[in-house]
């Protein structure tokens, strides 16, 4: 097997990013040009050629780009603010290429007449979506429109940059002070503060802080709305949600705004049922929004007998992370080793650590794991990153990045979770199974490569179906366990209802719904009072929501709840099979790990599920497990 190379963090510096960026681009540029002028016949003249012309830069860019969200500075800042207009300006060059398209045109046709169309699938369907991206990044557009659609796809990206950059800074930069303690807005303190403070002043102090962050991004919002709306016009669609559903597995706009709805009318009865046992548990007080988490915690606590902190307890992050790779080792058959002293490549953190996957004794993939909060460099949230994808070619395995916000170790080096952190690591690690147990050697489909973005969520929500399983090797309390169980769907339909207004939000805004006087804060507005959620008369809810103006959900966040079914059911075929047998959890483990976490993007993500499910995804897993089917 080829030895992996890893990216040496150490001598990564803005100082040698600014120095080798304008070298990568050239380079990018003339090997770009050089195939152009060739007449490649096959699969491999072209994919294989342009990725390893391209490859140098995307690394670094995804390098620059990495150090920004965990290690954010002004130097990292001005480089990537240097640079990305450069970066946006040879995608658009490769994607709008008339010349590549042309190529990738010929070659489909060549390996799809040739009668190996089926050992050809995986690259037909790469061939096709890159023909569709090309299309869809204005190949064909010609003169002042092209011109224009280049024009707005910069803007975006620099609106994008500022747009997360200022909801960093905003966050970072409150602090509250009282009896001696301070007080953040950050994700990993916010949330357990808003259950646990008892003192009322400072809980709307938070609250009216983390609700109100960053106003100056209003403006933004406005300009990244009208210019996607301008760019889906130039590309000859109806508005950016039609724009984002043509690469999607949810058939139509309709199908999406169906989903939100039966899930809305399922939810409804139940939601009204939870905010009036959560009224009549607070003593006749009036509940504002910043009471709703402190009094939802005592009930819960009350109905089921525990508190988180009690909970929190048995969740040290060690016992964690090795009941997880217990679990995965039941589940798919793989080993987790964790490489350290000479065995360890460099990291850009003395927090980070890197983990071998392997299975029969040969290593399949690595990954670096991010665990704890650095407040000031490190952006809010928990995600999985690929820096490689599996390329057999190559003789490269996947590598990957887990990254969270824990709390940091208290004075005795330990560090305690509550139950939603526990799930972001599963959750998260999730993601990264389906990275790295791959059985796709193409790197453009392998892991999550092509994968459509609405069914991205389906193997990391899956994964935290299996938090409290006791094959983890976590010790709890059996009985603390069961009241755990039995409060697993605690107030679920408020739960439901919330992923609902944001994904409804997102939805209506892309849609053009902000028109005719609306603004986007008008829409949100008339959408959360619909769901019942809690703001305040100066709420700015857009200001920060990240995920569509400076992520990838952009008239996507439906996405979470359309995986969401998928990913009950494909824990269904578990329930079915039986939970307590133990053979047959490691069989359908396995038709898992063969289906959805090997496939990758080499086909369509409701194909991958038919395959492993035997039919199409149904509502009422979903609907069954979080205790919502009347």
């Amino acid at each position: 097997m080829t030895k992996q190379k890893f990216p040496d963090w150490s001598k990564f510096t803005p100082e040698s990013a600014a120095a080798d960026l304008p070298r990568l681009l050239a380079e990018a540029e003339n090997g770009v040009a050089e195939l152009e002028s060739l007449e490649p016949q096959t699969f491999e003249e072209l994919n294989w050629r342009l990725n390893d012309a391209v490859r140098p830069l995307w690394d670094a860019w995804g390098m620059l780009s990495h150090m920004t969200s965990v290690m954010n500075s002004d130097a990292w800042r001005k480089v990537e603010e240097e640079f990305q207009p450069k970066i946006v300006e040879i995608s658009l060059r490769i994607s709008q290429s008339k010349r590549l398209n042309e190529i990738a045109k010929n070659v489909l046709q060549r390996i799809s007449s040739c009668g190996g169309a089926s050992q050809n699938a995986t690259r037909i369907r790469i061939l096709k979506k890159s023909i569709q991206g090309a299309e869809l990044s204005g190949v064909s557009l010609e003169g002042e429109r092209k011109e224009r659609f280049n024009e707005i796809a910069k803007k975006l990206a620099k609106l994008s940059m500022d747009f997360s950059n200022c909801v960093l800074d905003a966050t970072n930069a409150f602090k509250l002070e009282k009896d001696g303690k301070t007080y953040t807005i950050d994700d990993a303190n916010y949330p357990e503060t808003m259950k646990h403070c008892a003192d009322r002043e400072v809980r709307e102090k938070l609250f009216r802080a983390r609700s109100t962050r960053a106003p100056e991004n209003a403006a933004r919002i406005d300009e990244i709305l009208a210019l996607r709306r301008e760019s889906a016009a130039i590309l000859g669609f109806a508005n950016p949600a039609e724009v984002s559903l043509a690469t999607k597995c949810a058939p139509s706009v309709a199908a999406v705004m169906k989903m939100i709805d039966d899930l809305d009318a399922a939810t409804e009865k139940c939601a009204a049922e939870e905010k009036a046992e959560l009224e009549a548990s607070a003593d006749g007080a009036k509940l504002e929004p910043w009471d709703l988490s402190f009094y939802a915690e005592r009930l819960r606590e009350q109905k089921y007998a525990y508190s988180e902190e009690e909970l929190k307890k048995h969740f040290e992050v060690e016992d964690v992370v090795a009941g997880l790779f217990r679990m995965t080792k039941f589940l798919y058959d793989v080993d987790v080793r964790e490489l350290k002293g000479g065995e360890k490549p460099s990291v850009w953190h003395p927090d980070v650590r890197f983990f071998e996957v392997s299975e029969g004794g040969r290593p399949i993939a690595h990954f670096y794991f991010d665990p704890y909060v650095r407040n000031g460099q490190k952006r809010g949230g928990a995600w999985m990153n690929e820096f490689r994808n599996r390329c057999d070619r190559r003789g490269e395995l996947p590598l990957a990045l887990v990254c969270t916000n824990f709390p940091k170790p208290d004075e005795s080096g330990k560090a305690y979770l509550p139950m939603r952190e526990v799930e972001t690591l599963f959750h998260e690690f999730g993601h990264a199974t389906q990275c790295m147990l791959t059985k796709i050697g193409e790197e453009d489909a392998a892991g999550i490569s092509l994968v459509e973005w609405d069914a991205v969520e389906v193997a990391s929500q899956f994964n935290e179906n299996w938090c409290l399983d006791d094959r983890t090797g976590i010790k709890i309390p059996e009985d603390l366990k069961k009241k755990v169980r039995a409060a697993k769907n605690y107030r679920a339909a408020t739960a439901c209802r919330r992923q609902l207004a944001f994904g409804k939000t997102d939805m209506l805004l892309h849609l053009g719904a902000a028109k005719d006087g609306k603004t986007p804060r008008d829409v949100k507005t008339e959408v959360f009072r619909h769901f019942d959620m809690p703001m305040t008369s100066d709420d700015l809810f857009l200001c920060s929501f990240t995920h569509i103006f400076a992520g990838g959900y952009a008239a996507g966040y439906y996405g979470y709840k359309w995986a969401e079914v998928m990913s009950a059911d494909c824990y269904g075929a578990f329930e079915e099979a039986g939970l307590e047998d133990d053979a047959a959890v490691k069989r359908v483990g396995r038709a898992y790990r063969d289906t959805v976490l090997a496939l990758g993007g080499s086909e369509s993500a409701y194909d991958v599920f038919r395959r492993f499910r035997g039919r199409a995804p149904e509502i009422d897993a979903i609907l069954r497990q979080q205790g919502l089917k009347r």
